[in-house]
């Protein structure tokens, strides 16, 4: 990809992640006394040693929240060749942020300090950034409130791929984000189906922005993490990198090489209230001790707005009940008891936060690496609560399993993709009706902007070519390759830097009536973005 440094060879990563999860251990209780009721044994220490080591996540950060008191912990590395993972180390929070900016505008509902939100969670988006915010549905773009964004029911997908950091050769702003989403489909009607996607929290930050006339990481400072002494927590990786705590780097492992690459750090302040947050372990204790306790800054209607689910998200699965979303907040119950959580992920970093109102127990964890940092925390976040509760093995959630069968299945090389993707294949491929070199060149679509596609050699089949294009300027930045199946069936293969392995999709090259190529389409329907056909007119 070209975004990757090679850092460490098989030994030394393995050997010096064993000595600093061993012996660069920051153990911090932040309140009360590290009674009996302190979560991190050496059995649980080691726990996270072996599972650190078997996901390949080099560093790890994780807090619990028990009652009055807080217990934070950092293991491993956050960035070679020696500086460790400790209860301070700055990480990327990603999709937790979304909690941040559902409490805020649930406060500037509550204060009543803007007569733009007198109708409240009903309330437009389009009434308050009406040149903005404009969907290709005119019922939609009218009526979506702040409720649909919050809780991921507006009919829209992630279109992800659409992001850009870079538009006209500035930095692109939330608002840019927001205009382009008059470009973007809807994958569905609004308010019927629960769709993840982040452009609707970008999307809310900027309404927020326009009604305070203040940058959103302003705000949130004001009114949340001053008042609960958040002092490590930032909105911007400028502050964030500057700031006197430590910001870990991130890395993923290449297991052909046997060894860590980093992977560079990532601005994506165009991501804003979708996962613009850097934090360490005990701001975010602090945090999820302010929503056990029903604390301030929020007045109590505040905290039951945080609470209330409003969306079906998931149906029962493994150990969990229903799935409710709310503001920013997975809602189930685990063995009969209530569980708010929510994941994030970025390029190389992954975060997990749970908490149980009911007992007054939280777990917040950070982790280095993309996916495989989630694993971890999902595992022991899951085995610290079930420890707490005395859940049975055998009713505990199988969170190995569930991450194992996951990454396993996005291991698909090309051919085994090709046959998932195109079943009846005929034995022998049909061929192209034009030389691939006649595909060459540029391809736009007005959401997606301009694909520029060049051969290259294919990099298992010798004498065969590819097409490949670099998305550099776009927010996730990657690479797209093309790989001729059948006839006019192409497949198209999805890389990130960060994570190594590959997502497939179906694609087709169109030919006019003149013979020449006319458009690109491929889909993306195949993966959890399920954004539908994007079409991309040659130009030139």
């Amino acid at each position: 990809m070209g975004y990757f440094t090679r850092i460490a060879n098989a030994s030394s990563a393995a050997l010096f992640l064993a000595v600093a999860a061993a012996q660069l251990i920051d153990q911090a209780p932040l309140a009360g006394s590290a009674g009996s009721n302190d979560p991190f044994s050496q059995e649980f220490k080691k726990q996270v040693e072996a599972t650190m080591k078997h996901w390949k996540v080099p560093g790890f950060s994780i807090g619990v929240i028990d009652g009055e008191d807080i217990f934070t912990e950092g293991f491993g590395i956050a960035t070679f060749p020696d500086t460790p993972a400790t209860s301070e180390t700055l990480w990327y929070g990603a999709s937790t942020t979304k909690a941040h900016l559902g409490a805020v505008i649930a406060y500037l509902i509550d204060n009543q300090t803007y007569p733009e939100l007198s109708r409240g969670w009903e309330t437009p988006i389009s009434s308050i950034i009406r040149d903005d915010f404009v969907l290709q549905d005119d019922w939609a773009t009218q009526h979506i409130t702040l409720e649909d964004a919050v809780t991921h029911r507006t009919g829209m997908s992630r279109h992800e791929g659409s992001s850009m950091r870079e538009i006209d050769g500035r930095p692109a702003q939330p608002r840019d984000i927001v205009r382009n989403l008059r470009n973007l489909p809807m994958a569905y009607e609004p308010r019927v189906k629960y769709s993840y996607c982040n452009l609707m929290f970008v999307t809310l930050a900027h309404a927020v922005e326009t009604l305070t006339g203040k940058w959103l990481g302003h705000t949130l400072k004001e009114l949340i993490w001053e008042p609960l002494g958040m002092s490590s927590t930032f909105f911007s990786f400028e502050d964030a990198f500057a700031a006197p705590e430590h910001l870990a780097a991130g890395y993923v492992w290449d297991e052909q090489e046997k060894s860590f690459q980093t992977v560079p750090f990532m601005a994506g302040d165009e991501n804003s209230g979708a996962g613009a947050i850097m934090s360490n372990v005990q701001d975010y204790a602090k945090w999820v001790k302010c929503l056990l306790h029903e604390a301030a800054p929020f007045p109590k209607e505040v905290h039951k707005d945080i609470r209330t689910p409003r969306m079906l998200a998931q149906l029962p699965a493994d150990a969990f009940d229903v799935t409710l979303y709310g503001l920013g907040w997975m809602r189930t119950t685990y063995q009969g008891h209530v569980v708010y959580m929510h994941s994030g992920g970025m390029h190389a970093y992954g975060a997990f936060v749970a908490w149980l109102p009911e007992i007054k127990y939280g777990v917040v964890s950070f982790g280095n690496t993309a996916l495989t940092s989630n694993a971890v925390e999902e595992i022991l976040t899951w085995h610290l609560i079930s420890e707490k509760l005395g859940i049975q093995a055998d009713k505990r959630p199988d969170t190995v399993g569930k991450w194992t069968k996951f990454l396993s299945d996005r291991k698909t090389n090309s051919t085994e993709a090709a046959k998932q993707l195109y079943p009846h294949l005929p034995d022998h491929p049909l061929p192209l009706q034009v030389n691939i070199s006649q595909l060459v060149g540029d391809y736009t679509n007005a959401g997606y902007g301009t694909l520029r596609l060049r051969e290259q050699d294919h990099p298992d089949k010798a004498g065969e070519v590819i097409l490949v294009a670099d998305r550099p300027e776009m927010t996730w930045r990657y690479r797209l390759e093309f790989h001729h199946v059948s006839a006019d069936n192409w497949m198209v293969g999805m890389s990130m830097p960060g994570i190594l392995e590959t997502d497939y999709s179906r694609a087709w090259f169109r030919i006019g009536a003149d013979g020449k190529p006319a458009w690109l389409e491929y889909e993306l329907s195949g993966s959890e973005m399920e954004d539908g056909v994007i079409k991309f007119d040659r130009v030139g």
